[in-house]
């Protein structure tokens, strides 16, 4: 997926990266659906679990 961020640059964002992103500053980049946050493989919906995890 294309992204494009408010300083206007444009970049790939992996599909499960979007929950690592920082979009507020109270936004919590160690969340349930990260490595971080301790989310498995096989929580992840079945259409998901291929891609690349963050």
């Amino acid at each position: 997926m294309n992204y494009l961020f408010m300083d206007w640059s444009v970049r790939d964002v992996g599909l499960k990266e979007v929950w690592t992103l920082k979009w507020h500053q109270q936004f919590g980049t160690a969340g349930p659906w990260t490595k971080a946050g301790g989310v498995q493989p096989s929580d992840w919906p079945n259409w998901m679990r291929n891609a690349k995890d963050y």
